[in-house]
């Protein structure tokens, strides 16, 4: 997931008067076949060089065991070319403080996704939010901007400190105890050196910093893998989770969980005739939502039209949880989820933050559910302690959760497509 989301508390319950009912016995994905496509997906990242990123064979091997579960199961599989810019460091980043010496990579400091290569020397100066030009009005040229999480995206303060002359942008994050979090400017070529800095690493106004970054975007491609379980004939109900995980860490809970979820899907409908329903494994949405976008750009306007429901799994197995669904959604699609749902729920606001973003731009009916990332859950802690971080593995995952979020899946799907439409 690109972000946390903020929460919203709402009311959990069933919702009676809601006419849908599951068409049959209801599917029952189970624990040990979860666990077992989270490992697998957490052994390709371990050998694979640490990661499942889009553009890495880390990547790859998620594809060909992704595609291979699905044909197992019957479906009909399709892998699609998703051109991208790939964005990689050619060698470890270097930031060294005029009082604390030099910062070790990850721990202290890491630098986002699509950043510029370069060499900044110069002092630093503390500005706003730098989502507005006027925020660099006392910075000299040359001198390194300091800025704060929050206010705008992070291209928009990296643009903006590149127009106002900056020779690099830091950026002060939370303190997670176990390092920086992977992070993505999302827009490549703005051309400035950029680091997030842990806020536990003190810095002042006029100290000398320097930053060094050794990287390189080049053009290449990701892929999209759509399984369908029918042939691509009329209305369909859509289910998706990105299959990338960030740069530098194996993604298991984000995204395993979520594609996790959807193979344990497809082996549970197997051959039974439940309606027609497609499955997709979005590549890039870690660096903008690239796959999921490119998909719903390629579709005719008779296709968006024949997608009646998109569900989006994104961080479903979060190991401190709080089980939601998307308040900002289709309010039928929250309505069913909820009440398929075993236990309370909250809301959570989505925005533009997951894959589910390009479909509901579209005008399909959207919704999906979510357990976390680094927001505040129980006793104060973050749902997920790791999110973005290389301890991102199979420990990191909560399996009861996981298998709540998986089974009311299955169950929305197959109340969905025995219908028809979700609208």
């Amino acid at each position: 997931m690109l972000t946390g989301l903020a929460a919203l508390a709402l009311a959990a319950g069933c919702d009676s008067d809601d006419p849908e009912r599951e068409p049959g016995p209801p599917p029952r994905p189970n624990e040990a076949a979860l666990v077992a496509h989270l490992s697998k997906l957490d052994e390709i990242a371990r050998r694979e060089g640490g990661d499942r990123a889009a553009g890495t064979p880390g990547y790859d091997a998620s594809v060909e065991y992704v595609t291979g579960v699905l044909r197992a199961a019957g479906w009909r599989v399709q892998v699609r070319e998703v051109p991208m810019e790939l964005w990689r460091e050619r060698s470890p980043a270097a930031l060294t403080l005029e009082d604390a010496g030099a910062l070790e990579p990850v721990r202290d400091f890491r630098v986002p996704s699509y950043a510029g290569a370069g060499d900044a020397d110069g002092a630093l100066r503390v500005v706003e939010d730098a989502c507005d030009p006027a925020d660099f009005g006392e910075l000299a040229p040359g001198e390194l901007a300091l800025t704060s999480v929050g206010g705008c995206l992070l291209w928009r303060k990296t643009r903006n400190a590149r127009r106002a002359g900056a020779g690099a942008l830091l950026v002060q994050t939370g303190t997670s105890g176990r390092g920086v979090p992977s992070a993505t400017l999302a827009v490549p070529g703005i051309g400035l050196p950029v680091a997030l800095i842990d806020r536990k690493v003190r810095l002042r106004s006029g100290e000398r910093v320097r930053l060094s970054v050794d990287a390189v975007t080049e053009r290449g491609s990701t892929q999209n893998v759509i399984a369908d379980n029918e042939p691509s004939r009329g209305p369909v109900v859509m289910a998706g989770a990105h299959l990338d995980s960030v740069p530098g860490g194996p993604g298991v809970n984000d995204n395993g969980s979520g594609v996790a979820t959807l193979l344990q899907v497809a082996e549970t409908f197997g051959r039974r005739r439940v309606g027609r329903v497609r499955l997709a494994f979005w590549g890039g949405e870690e660096e903008g939502l690239i796959g999921s976008r490119h998909y719903v750009r390629g579709l005719s306007r008779e296709q968006r039209r024949a997608i009646t429901a998109y569900l989006n799994l994104d961080m479903v197995g979060s190991p401190n949880p709080v089980p939601a669904v998307y308040s900002d959604g289709t309010p039928r699609l929250a309505r069913l989820l909820r009440r398929l749902y075993p236990g309370p729920e909250r809301g959570v606001l989505t925005g533009n933050r997951s894959d589910h973003a390009a479909f509901e731009s579209a005008g399909v009916p959207v919704n999906g559910v979510y357990t976390g990332a680094d927001e505040r859950g129980p006793g104060g802690e973050p749902r997920d302690p790791c999110y973005h971080l290389p301890c991102d593995t199979l420990a990191n995952v909560d399996r009861a959760v996981l298998l709540r979020m998986a089974r009311t899946t299955a169950r929305a799907l197959a109340v969905l497509a025995g219908r028809g439409q979700a609208k």
